[in-house]
């Protein structure tokens, strides 16, 4: 992995085409209302903030030409500032924005290894989609499989090799993917995996699996991976999900390790949280990711916050 002082480039997608809950469009906002800025401040990290990418929400047309257009206009951002020596902070939206921010990372990479944290696979196709949802695509089409407007996005494929796929924290998989995933020989940890084998196993083998002959390591993370007792304002709930210890312990093991090249967050839905909870869970764990504290933050920022509520 590079060797260089940490600086990150904060970029927000709001879009919410690859799937149908209205919501995540807002959750860029909701992570900076949540402090990623002063927190990035406390720790000393540098930044700049790109905003947000401009998203046609026009519901009345096709969603795939606009989703194409954005992911391109991503992927170009998060290759520069790979290519300038920052850490892409890509804050979504749904997880379709993973096509852009993998291809954009990827571009830099001579190989790139990926960790999926969520409690859907996403490597669904068009032909094995129930719902049709681009959203449970990204990694299918990071693979080079789907429609070739995506797959080809910033002007090649597949973006990452089987081998240096790892996904933790499934549970709601559907029959297509599981096929797909299993001839694609792609590690996948379930809840189940993580229950009987322990966090630090399987935490030690998908860093194994996605730092193995790797220079950059992309980590998408959906929220709705979580527990909804500790992140509630995700559009896609599902009964259990990673704890706090088991999240914490994560993104805290690959920001030890400086392992991240840049990092997505995804799913937020402020409209079904409760008093920002779930935008401030995500500032905590990006931090950690980071390998930066949010101790010192939490009780001086946080604090602060919650009595002007």
């Amino acid at each position: 992995m590079p060797d260089q002082p940490m600086k990150v480039k904060i970029i927000g997608v709001p879009l919410d085409l690859g799937s149908h809950p209205l919501g995540v469009e807002m959750g860029p906002a909701a992570i900076r209302y949540a402090g990623l800025i002063e927190a990035l401040d406390h720790n000393a990290i540098p930044y700049v903030d790109l905003g947000d990418l401009p998203v046609h929400h026009r519901r009345d047309q096709p969603a795939l030409a606009e989703i194409a257009r954005v992911a391109e206009e991503l992927a170009g951002l998060v290759s520069t500032a790979v290519a300038e020596g920052y850490v892409p902070i890509i804050l979504g939206g749904d997880h379709s924005v993973a096509i852009g921010s993998i291809a954009g990372v990827a571009k830099q990479a001579t190989r790139l290894g990926l960790l999926w944290i969520d409690c859907h696979p996403d490597a669904n196709t068009p032909e094995t989609s129930p719902s049709g949802n681009i959203h449970g695509m990204s990694i299918a089409i990071a693979l080079g499989c789907g429609e070739p407007r995506l797959t080809n996005c910033f002007g090649f494929q597949p973006k990452v090799k089987p081998e240096n796929v790892c996904i933790i924290g499934a549970k709601d998989i559907d029959k297509g993917e599981a096929e797909f995933l299993r001839c694609q020989g792609i590690q996948m940890f379930t809840l189940y995996d993580i229950q009987k084998y322990g966090i630090v196993h399987v935490i030690d083998e998908a860093y194994r699996i996605v730092s193995d002959g790797t220079d950059r390591i992309h980590v998408s993370f959906d929220i709705d991976s979580l527990d909804p007792v500790i992140a509630p304002g995700t559009g896609i709930i599902s009964r259990g999900g990673l704890t706090y210890r088991e999240i914490s312990y994560t993104m805290r093991t690959f920001g030890e390790r400086h392992a991240v090249s840049a990092i997505d967050v995804i799913e937020i839905n402020p409209l079904l949280d409760v008093k920002n909870q779930t935008a401030e869970l995500a500032v905590e764990l990006l931090l950690l990711a980071l390998g930066g504290s949010f101790g010192d933050y939490e009780r001086h920022y946080l604090s602060r916050t919650t009595k002007l509520m």
